[in-house]
């Protein structure tokens, strides 16, 4: 191959030339250069006039070099990205989250409104409205509205009285401790059901309301054959629990207040059949009766009695033993029939305290009557209930005889009577399916074998045929059912005023939304009145009035709250702590509206005087408007162990309290003024507060206790009923919004706040040690129910802890006086 006809290419000197000139351009190494004195330039070009022609290249610049960053850059960096890579984790967490939510909040809105029956009462309503323009229009719904009531559930919520504990207020998770420790103890008790009064009538009210249940099923137990109640009852929620229960008795009715007499002539009537209650026990005592008697049939086992003694008090007394051993109790009290001191230095009823309690047993005793009376449509005179306590216990066939009881099954019959109804619903199905294939069925004759199989083992009895549930619901299902119903309804109502808001700035919006069936309802308000019940419950001392008096402040800085309901459920305690109290109420700037509960006497009635109205139950124990005060002398039992004390400065009234100085006519007198000036306050707020002269409120004052309905006769209370009605009450007279909500007070501590005062008691050498001999020596085994009251008696005396403070008390019983005394308050 000739030499010109290789490509320029294949020439070695043709790179070496191409890179001269590229370094010539960019001025950087200088290649070696020819000895004559021509520059890089001219020699460039002499290369460049040798090489052809090229296509001019785009030159790249070399990249700057980065700088050197320190640690915080670095550091800085690393964050950042962090930051970018945990949003993005964050995002889709969040957006997880928010979809469980939804999905959490769809399948709790299902259930609540199958539980609830809403869905299908809202189905009603639409085919009722849809179809009622023409006859055959009419025929049509009333078609379509059966068969969409077939569609509820029947079902029989149970009332399990027998293991049920009724507590006013519920203040901490400690009862969960409680239950899990009586668990373990002893797994094979039942375990006890703890609800307030007002959970378990807002259940009842609810079930009243709710087209899937159509019965009601209480359970009153085996117990020790003479009642199966395991844990006692107040009277009062007795009552409201027995109002509520009327209620539902008369669901198929209209009334304007769940706590009047429902009398039918006034109630207006809507359609459906009554609903059905029932009442089984193996035994019951005169209170256990009394709530069974509102159900519309009362079932007894066949080998069952009725103990219907009529009202019984029991009061312990320990004058006695004090005497005994050498303690004694100095009382000062204002009011003659201010019998709670009694139990200190009487040995028997007096006569005053005899009266009393006369009075208060026939007034509860009539109450009861009367009720009973109602419920089963009875005629009994003085005579004939005079007979019944004076019989004894009843057997099943003369209560039954005698109207009392309905039935008297052999056992409890609420399990076999599920089993036969679910049994036939399934039949009935199959039925009408095979019916739409065009076979034949023959189960009818299968059904009737069930029921004849029922009749044999219980009997028959028309209660039983209108028994229609085929399952049964608990009342702690309920409850729980009950608290996701109004989680549910406070979406909904957010849901609602976001997508009513939405639809009124646009109109596109709108009409989208009524496309779906998906159009709002009119906005709710979002700040709806509020009325607070303030629930004052147990003995009144620096514990329980520091918290009452916190509630009080938070509902005053609330804004919101138009009216307070107090609801006092004590027998008094502390003056001290009663006239904080007191003046608290005072400084609220909102009406009070009072609901006595088992007991508002002394104390209780004392802290109820800044009410507007005051609403109290039948049963009601309340009044006792007197005060006393307790010195105690130990110091002749203290002498007996060779025991002295002394003080100083002699004659001094410091050393008055003290359990071994003894009372002089100077501390006597000192301690008698002190009472006097209490007592002398009490009734003249009492004659401020309910308009009543001086003399008028000695005449109902002396420390009586009187029942609610006395108390309405003397002008101590202004109407009888229990929480509902007084809440209702204060809703139709003191607010405005169509939905009030209703907060109670005070807040409930948490399981961990109520941790450490669960486990810091500490029991003291003598309790482990001393204290029972003692306790087996003075009680006997029937005394059960004081025994603890008199163990902190003798523990106390014992370490002389109970004698640093005053004893000026507003109380009306014994157990009361001795818990003050104890605690020191």
């Amino acid at each position: 191959m000739d030499k010109e006809n290789i490509p320029s290419q294949l020439n070695a000197g043709y790179y070496r030339r191409k890179n001269l000139i590229s370094m010539a351009s960019e001025g950087g190494h200088k290649p070696h250069q020819p000895h004559h004195s021509a520059g890089v330039g001219a020699y460039a070009n002499n290369l460049s006039q040798e090489m052809p022609p090229q296509p001019q290249q785009q030159v790249r610049a070399h990249p700057k070099p980065r700088p050197t960053h320190g640690i915080i850059h670095r550091l800085v960096a690393k964050v950042g990205s962090f930051a970018s890579r945990s949003l993005r984790v964050g995002g889709a967490v969040v957006g997880i989250a928010l979809a469980a939510n939804v999905a959490y909040y769809y399948y709790d809105s299902k259930q609540v409104d199958n539980f609830f029956g809403a869905s299908l009462a809202a189905d009603d309503d639409d085919d009722d409205n849809n179809n009622d323009n023409t006859s055959n229009q009419s025929n049509k719904s009333s078609s379509t509205s059966s068969k969409q009531r077939t569609k509820y559930q029947k079902r029989v919520l149970v009332l399990p009285f027998d293991n049920l504990k009724v507590i006013e207020h519920r203040k901490s998770g400690s009862s969960i401790f409680d239950d899990l420790l009586s668990r373990v103890a002893d797994p094979s008790k039942q375990p006890t059901i703890t609800m307030e009064a007002k959970e378990i009538v807002n259940i009842l009210h609810s079930a009243s309301s709710n087209p899937n249940i159509c019965a009601l099923y209480a359970t009153f137990g085996e117990g020790d054959g003479l009642g199966g109640m395991r844990h006692s009852i107040g009277n009062a929620h007795l009552e409201e629990i027995r109002t509520a229960i009327r209620i539902f008795n008369e669901s198929h009715r209209v009334h304007r207040d769940p706590n009047i007499q429902h009398n039918p002539v006034y109630a207006l009537a809507r359609n459906g059949d009554p609903k059905q209650s029932y009442a089984f026990g193996h035994a019951f005592q005169w209170k256990e009766y009394f709530l069974a008697s509102a159900f519309t049939n009362v079932h007894m086992q066949s080998r069952g009695h009725l103990h219907l003694f009529g009202v019984t008090m029991n009061n312990v007394f320990l004058g006695g033993m004090l005497d005994k051993y050498g303690v004694k109790a100095h009382v000062f009290r204002h009011g003659q029939y201010k019998n709670a001191p009694s139990i200190f230095t009487d040995k028997k009823y007096s006569k005053t305290n005899l009266e009393t309690v006369q009075s208060i047993t026939s007034s509860v005793n009539g109450t009861f009557r009367s009720c009973i009376e109602q419920s089963r449509a009875l005629k009994f005179d003085n005579v004939m209930w005079q007979s019944i306590f004076e019989y004894g216990s009843l057997r099943a066939p003369n209560s039954t005889d005698i109207g009392l009881v309905d039935y008297t099954p052999p056992v409890d019959p609420l399990i076999s009577l599920l089993n036969v109804n679910q049994r036939g619903a399934k039949k009935k199905q199959k039925k009408s399916f095979m019916k739409l294939l065009g076979g034949d069925d023959d189960e009818e004759e299968t059904t009737t074998s069930d029921r004849v199989k029922f009749e044999e083992k219980f009997g028959m009895h028309e209660s039983f045929s209108k028994f229609t549930a085929t399952e049964s619901v608990s009342l702690v299902k309920y409850k729980q059912m009950l608290n996701k119903k109004e989680r549910v309804e406070r979406i909904r109502m957010k849901i609602n005023n976001v997508l009513h808001r939405l639809s009124e700035t646009s109109t596109a919006t709108s009409f989208i939304l009524s496309a779906l069936s998906m159009q709002p309802d009119k906005v709710s308000s979002a700040k709806c009145d509020k009325v607070a019940v303030v629930t004052v419950d147990g003995t009144i001392g620096s514990s329980l009035s520091y918290e009452i008096i916190r509630a009080l402040r938070q509902i005053r800085k609330d804004k919101g709250v138009k009216a307070v309901v107090l609801r006092v459920n004590s027998p008094g305690g502390s003056v001290v702590s009663s006239e904080a109290i007191l003046e608290e109420m005072k400084l609220l700037d909102k009406p009070v509206i009072c609901s006595m509960s088992n007991a508002a006497a002394s104390g209780g009635y004392y802290i109820s005087m800044n009410s507007a109205k005051i609403f109290a139950n039948a049963t009601t124990l309340t009044g006792s408007i007197g005060v006393f005060g307790i010195k105690f002398d130990a110091s002749k039992w203290a002498n007996s162990y060779g025991i002295t004390g002394d003080h100083y400065p002699h004659g001094s009234h410091g050393a008055a309290l003290h359990p071994l100085t003894p009372l002089t006519p100077s501390m006597k007198n000192n301690i008698a003024r002190i009472v006097l000036d209490y007592y002398d306050y009490f009734k003249g707020i009492v004659a401020t507060e309910r308009s009543l002269s001086m003399n008028e409120v000695e005449e109902v004052a002396q420390g009586r206790v009187w029942t609610g309905e006395q108390a309405k006769e003397v002008g101590l209370v202004d109407a009888i009923g229990g929480l509902d009605r007084a809440v209702s009450y204060a809703k139709r007279t003191h607010t405005n919004t169509d939905h009030v909500e209703v907060l109670h007070y005070p807040k409930r501590q948490s399981i961990f706040e109520d941790l450490p005062e669960t486990f810091s008691s500490q029991q003291s050498w003598y309790a482990r040690i001393v204290q029972p001999i003692f306790t087996k020596l003075l009680l006997s085994d029937d005394d059960v129910s004081n025994q603890t009251s008199t163990e902190n008696l003798l523990d106390k005396v014992s370490v002389l802890s109970f004698a640093n403070k005053p004893h000026i008390m507003l109380t009306m019983d014994e157990t009361t006086a001795i818990d003050v005394i104890l605690r020191g308050e």
